[in-house]
């Protein structure tokens, strides 16, 4: 065999890949989606910032498959939709989920990853590469003869291991006579044996990458095998620790590069591709190959943290570039990034057990001989605290083997020294102890309801639909925890995630559970990372598309108490409570808007269920159930919800009488009144006009003090929606807007736009508030029956639901009122201006850029414009130049802005509402708009 021993200094750069601006780039022009298949998402999460296109799917070899949905057909491949499995060559679930949903599994050819995993073709692998190896031999399968026929007498241990090793680290044994090796071989009947010398020195792992050029070597890790206190027998894989150069004595860390570099080559001239990892064991200063493991590992997570670090394209990205391009990008290499070295630590199942439940996955701090979390804060390795570890869950509730992984711990600095086979320092003992204590494991639990131990003591049924109060205290801090990671994390993501419906179909569609769980926080988290974070992050503070909500704690907090209240502020007899802090609430909300104590409504859903409210009310006041020939009018620029308002209340699409908006997109009143004359004389009957208080498309506001004027005259109903603009009549710069809002006859408001709600929370309010019931109340609509009489209103009581459609209703109040009492109304209303000074900002940096073009002015936070050089040919496509850049600007991942259309033209249009944005979030997008115009 040639050994390889380096005698030269370290190559340029301590670690090497691939530019990470240019990497993600071409990343972002070759695919849509990559979705990252293992049981635990720990090493797409690494990948940060996350990119849109990226995602995780718990598929593995260790999970069954969930069925497809009833009728589901296989999803047709597509190049652009790519999958990369943890280990793809253990089972059949990869390749399986990928042709059941059209995507292509980037994996190495089965025959090759098997070659380069066999433990005893390694042998020849290392001697092709040139790569020193212990000393071994092969015991056959058959024909053996007795151990002591193989053992060499001048080795003091030697290690065995199968052709074919196990992810827990059973198919490796230190044996140290004849005797043992005995015991060995007939432990293994039927199989080869590779048995080698025994190395005692440290043991490395490389991170490499062949790809289809050449063979791209990243970081070097410290190996941690077989550590007792992680319940691991000798050969399992026990954890590692990123090393830096000057960590290792002379010039070991260079010897591993090469020697991963040389076993590369070897592995692409067998047509291998994609991520694996080099095992190394150090031996009277040079490195010994021990095997390759021809897939990801978990180390994988930490070397990216480093890659990252270095300016460098994560390894996952690095994988995909080698399987979709003919030659990977250009070559960097850079220094070892400075700051701690990352480790981790892999927590198995000391004997065979059953699962009841592990901690929830996600951030700890360590509190004394106990553990704080998971915290609200990203699971991201590079941003831990010195107190702090990642806790990644693997096992699942359900029957477990003795060293079977539970857990995967991931800490900012290492965790033992840089020696053969370590012990973890005491703080990692400490660590590994507190989890210890939150385990739920044991003997499988008696029959009995979810939620309660066993089933209870003899004659005691336990509730229905209960958990015990430790369970509820438990799954109540875990969500909490997630709503605060949620609320501060909001800009770590990249904001617009679209899945598709096949992959949300495979994470989400299953059938009717018979039988619950007592594991509420993993349901939790299953719910959040599948379902709920499955979604356009609109409080994104780089999210300028459609009117986005942002949401604030206290009034998260005000739905959950709502909601266990069962509060209902329907009829005064059973919701007495909640129908005062709806009305109060309400009062508050007038003040705010500037309007009379004399206006009422109620809260509903939003600004389209508030539309429909109002002009369900003028309906009735005007026509006394004669439809026939009724009309309402309103602007071009209006709200689809007002032609839909129209259809469901019994009116055609000819009696909703549009009228074309002019300059400023505003409501023509000249126009207006002239066609109420027309329709008039023709013996229509004209009843009401809707202005606009904020266009969606552009923030216009139609002429409402003209508009009441004409209604005052016409003897019509003047209905304001203010869905997205009322709001701005509580600063100081909206004041002039409120004398229209006291002259109209109703108003909608919508406090999840602009009052910064989540959803949902609409607000209808009227002049004459006594009309509401006429519409809607309970004695207009009673059938024979007496049910609902003990509910009637008494006295001063009310009955909110005679306001409004619904009979029973949520209190959306509450969340209003507790945002207004924890901030006040000064803090809203600062808000609210801030919105307006962002657009006047970006208004600036339009029209002082030669290459955008301003097309409608800051109006109520809402701009628009359109990228459009100065050296523009002739017949240039500018409708479709925007939708590109739209496209793109939000396939980057840096931030959202999409396109409407004004005047027939397409142009591109920012909402600056967002509290948390800045003028640096403005500019950057704008820089982001004239960077890929300039590429077009």
């Amino acid at each position: 065999m040639t050994e390889y021993r380096s005698t030269s200094s370290r190559t340029a750069g301590d670690i090497e890949g691939v530019d990470a601006h240019t990497g993600l780039r071409i990343l972002a022009d070759t695919v849509d989606e990559v979705v990252w298949l293992d049981h635990c998402p720990f090493l797409s999460a690494s990948f940060q910032p996350m990119p849109a296109w990226l995602r995780h799917e718990p598929v593995s070899a260790f999970r069954s498959l969930p069925v497809p949905p009833p009728g589901h057909r296989p999803g047709t491949p597509d190049a652009r939709r790519v999958c990369v499995s943890f280990a793809p060559e253990h089972g059949t679930n990869a390749r399986t989920w990928a042709r059941t949903y059209g995507y292509r599994l980037l994996a190495p050819d089965l025959g090759v990853t098997a070659w380069a995993a066999d433990k005893i073709s390694a042998i020849g692998l290392f001697a092709t590469a040139g790569v020193p190896a212990p000393p071994a031999l092969v015991i056959p399968a058959t024909g053996r003869g007795p151990a002591e026929a193989y053992w060499n007498c001048q080795w003091q241990q030697a290690v065995a291991q199968r052709r074919e090793n196990n992810l827990i680290g059973r198919g490796t044994v230190l044996v140290d006579s004849p005797a043992s090796l005995r015991a060995c071989l007939d432990s293994w009947p039927d199989q080869p044996v590779k048995l080698s010398r025994y190395s005692p020195g440290i043991s490395l792992t490389v991170t490499a990458c062949a790809g289809p050029d050449r063979t791209v070597v990243s970081a070097v890790s410290h190996q941690l095998v077989g550590i007792p206190e992680l319940a691991a027998s000798w050969g399992t894989h026990c954890g590692n620790q990123l090393v830096h150069p000057h960590d290792l004595p002379g010039d070991l860390y260079e010897q591993a590069r090469q020697a991963a570099r040389r076993v590369g080559e070897v592995l692409r001239g067998r047509g291998f591709r994609g991520v694996f990892g080099l095992d190394l064991v150090a031996d009277e200063g040079r490195l010994l190959a021990i095997e390759v493991n021809p897939r990801f590992q978990t180390v994988v997570s930490l070397v990216q943290a480093t890659e990252r670090a270095a300016g460098l394209l994560p390894s996952l990205g690095l994988h995909i570039l080698a399987f979709l391009l003919p030659a990977l990008p250009p070559p960097a290499a850079r220094a070892f990034p400075p700051g701690p070295r990352q480790s981790q630590l892999v927590v198995h199942a000391p004997t065979e057990t059953t699962v009841h439940g592990l901690a929830a996955t996600g951030r700890y701090r360590k509190n004394g001989h106990g553990v704080t979390g998971p915290l609200p804060a990203p699971a991201d390795v590079a941003r831990l605290a010195d107190d702090e570890a990642l806790w990644w869950a693997v096992a699942h509730p359900g029957p477990v083997t003795a060293g079977q992984e539970l857990a995967l711990l991931q800490f900012r600095r290492p965790v033992a020294a840089l020696e053969p086979r370590p012990r973890p320092s005491p703080a990692a003992r400490d660590w590994i102890a507190a989890f210890d204590q939150r385990h739920r494991t044991g003997p499988v639990r008696p029959e009995g309801r979810p939620g309660f131990p066993g089933g209870g003591p003899p004659g005691a049924e336990p509730p229905f639909l209960r958990l015990d109060e430790r369970r509820m205290r438990e799954a109540g801090g875990h969500t909490i925890d997630l709503i605060i990671d949620r609320i501060t994390t909001a800009g770590d993501r990249p904001p617009r995630r679209v899945p598709s419906p096949d992959s949300l179909r495979t994470a989400l569609e299953e059938p009717l559970p018979e039988r619950g769980t007592e594991d509420v926080c993993a349901l939790l988290d299953h719910v959040t990372r599948h379902a709920l974070d499955r979604a356009t992050r609109l409080d994104h503070p780089r999210c300028f598309a459609f009117v986005p909500s942002t949401g604030n704690f206290p009034a998260v907090l005000a739905d959950a108490l709502a909601s266990a209240y069962l509060s209902v502020p329907g009829a005064w007899l059973v919701g007495a409570g909640p129908t005062q802090l709806e009305l109060t609430t309400l009062g508050w909300l007038k003040t705010f808007l500037g309007l009379p104590g004399g206006h009422g409504g109620l809260f509903v859903s939003g600004g389209s269920m508030a539309n429909f409210t109002c002009l369900a009310v003028a309906r009735d006041h005007h026509l006394d159930g004669d439809r026939a020939h009724a009309r309402l009018y309103c602007s071009s620029q209006a709200h689809p919800s007002i032609a839909r308002a129209v259809h469901l209340l019994g009116l055609t699409r000819e009696q909703l009488s549009v009228i074309p908006a002019v300059d400023g997109l505003r409501l023509d009143v000249t126009a207006l009144a002239r066609r109420i004359d027309h329709d008039r004389s023709r013996g229509r009957r004209p009843f009401g006009v809707v202005a606009t208080l904020g266009t969606t498309g552009t923030g216009a506001v139609d002429p409402l003090d003209d508009l009441a004027d004409l209604c005052e005259r016409e003897g019509l109903w003047l209905h304001i929606d203010g869905a997205h603009g009322a709001a701005a009549a509580g600063t100081t710069r909206g004041h002039h807007l409120r004398g229209a809002l006291c002259r109209a006859d109703s108003l909608t408001v919508d406090p999840h736009k602009w009052l910064f709600q989540p959803y949902e929370i609409g607000c209808a309010l009227l002049r004459r508030p006594e009309l509401l019931p006429a519409t809607f109340g309970m004695a207009r609509h009673c059938l024979d029956t007496g049910y609902l009489d003990p509910a009637e209103s008494q006295g001063d009581e009310v009955n909110l639901s005679d306001y409004g459609p619904q009979q029973s209703r949520g209190l959306r109040a509450l969340k209003l009122w507790l945002s207004l009492k924890t901030f006040g109304a000064r803090a809203f209303r600062q808000a609210i201006e801030h919105g307006m000074d962002l657009a006047e900002h970006a208004g600036a940096l339009i029209e002082a850029h030669p290459e955008l073009r301003l097309v409608t002015p800051p109006s109520l936070a809402i701009v628009t414009f359109r990228y459009h050089p100065a050296d523009a040919p002739p017949g240039w496509d500018a409708d479709s130049a925007q939708e590109h850049i739209s496209r793109k600007v939000c396939a980057d991942g840096q931030a959202l802005i999409l396109t409407t259309r004004v005047r027939g033209a397409t142009v591109l249009r920012m909402c600056t509402i967002n509290p948390t944005s800045t003028h640096d979030d403005v500019a950057h997008v704008l820089d982001l708009v004239t960077g890929i115009g300039r590429r077009l």
